[in-house]
């Protein structure tokens, strides 16, 4: 414990159960927050149950031994907390913030839903159509449905392809005893990682050692995710969606660990991240071609892909716009950067992520991801080589990933009036 009580901020433990432990002192405010992780999420899912990591998280809500149906976010509202989960193809995460004299409630509530989850058939049958209207709402939102289709695209015959909300048809046919057994084989302490954050006192071990220390320990074997085959090309799509044109560019682009990945985010925010940046410049100040216009790179553990968005003009060309992004891009790969904007570009890139963990639950959210890939200090290195890319290097990585003919997927949403 002496990284929390001595000079160290962090500790790391297993417990004989087998669950991971990292627990990080944070004194800037009487909170503490904790995120229970499980290596489960959509690529884990057999074919025929898309949807089943998610449709459980749900259900974690649904009730337990001690904490039946609704009683979960009443406690916590009562305690003056929060809570949420969220899942990915990757894993499936559940946090709450307590202030710093109860958040152990936390602590109960896992271990609770971890070990006695109920399951009932009624709230299964409930909670299948909550899912059912939120994919609706995925497929009539015209960014969230165009995303999709370039993601199915992208990744196609590959797990990330494949939506983590799941199919309707999937949905339909998932019952309890199939999630019971998604339950049972992945929801135990040694598949799961639990990270405690904020204003921690002396017994937090004992404390988190008294609710998981007992459990059984009973180690999985997870098949490791395949890497996404190439594109070998440009690839389109094109659909009729909403009122405005919208065009989605992905571009692939490799995974976390790899050498180039820090400067990828670097080259994405000086292309599209924020009001400066050349996107928002040449299509929305000065070429007045869009309402919108943005760049990203959305990671997984296993694949990544640098994203830019265009929300065009009622009455706009589409065709221009594709005509000046490859310019955008060209530019890119056959001249370096200037000082300034490279300059200019770091700055935003490190506010922006000095703003990200400011608040001790993101803190303990980034810690949580970034174990789960088995490197606590993945996020703050990748943002330290990003920093000390120069103009060359950004050269080198525009000529090897943003060249829409060596492998892309441009996905095209056109107004339904049209």
């Amino acid at each position: 414990m002496r990284g929390l009580a001595g000079s160290d901020r962090v500790a790391r433990l297993r417990l004989a159960s087998g669950l991971d432990v990292c627990l990080i002192a944070n004194r800037q405010a009487p909170i503490v927050t904790t995120v229970l992780l499980y290596r489960v999420g959509g690529r884990d899912e057999a074919p025929g149950e898309s949807g089943a990591a998610h449709f459980l998280e749900h259900m974690m809500f649904k009730g337990a031994a001690r904490y039946g149906p609704g009683e979960i976010d009443r406690r916590t509202q009562a305690l003056g907390g929060s809570n949420n989960a969220f899942t990915s193809h990757d894993l499936t995460a559940y946090y709450f913030s307590f202030s710093a004299d109860r958040w152990q409630e936390a602590l109960a509530i896992e271990r609770d839903r971890m070990t006695a989850l109920t399951l009932d058939p009624a709230e299964v049958e409930s909670e299948r159509q909550v899912i059912l209207e939120e994919l609706a709402m995925y497929q009539d939102e015209p960014w969230d449905a165009l995303e999709l289709a370039v993601q199915a695209e992208l990744f196609a015959g590959h797990p990330y392809g494949v939506p983590v909300l799941g199919s309707e048809r999937d949905l339909e046919s998932t019952d309890r005893s199939r999630l019971a057994a998604f339950h049972q084989r992945y929801y135990r302490p040694a598949n799961a990682l639990l990270v405690v954050a904020g204003d921690l006192g002396p017994d937090s071990v004992e404390r988190i050692e008294e609710a998981f220390g007992d459990l059984p320990p009973a180690p999985i074997e997870r098949a490791p995710v395949a890497a996404a085959a190439a594109l070998g090309g440009a690839r389109r799509l094109e659909r009729r969606h909403g009122d405005v044109t919208r065009l989605l560019l992905a571009l692939p682009a490799p995974a976390p660990e790899h050498p180039d990945h820090a400067g990828l985010r670097l080259l994405a925010t000086l292309l599209g991240g924020g009001r400066t940046s050349r996107l928002h410049r040449a299509f929305v100040d000065v070429g007045q071609l869009c309402l919108a216009a943005s760049s990203a790179l959305a990671e997984a553990e296993a694949a990544s892909h640098l994203a830019c968005s265009f929300e065009v003009l009622p009455g706009g060309d589409p065709a221009e716009v594709e005509v000046r992004l490859e310019a955008e891009l060209a530019d890119l790969r056959g001249r370096r950067i200037a000082e300034e904007e490279l300059e200019r570009g770091k700055q935003i890139l490190l506010a922006d992520w000095v703003f990200q963990q400011e608040r001790i639950h993101q803190q303990a959210i980034t810690a949580a991801l970034a174990l789960a890939q088995g490197d606590l200090e993945q996020p703050e290195r990748l943002v330290r080589q990003a920093l000390e890319c120069d103009a060359g290097e950004l050269q080198r990585l525009a000529q090897r990933y943003l060249d829409p003919a060596a492998g892309s997927v441009m996905g095209l949403s056109l107004p339904e009036e049209e």
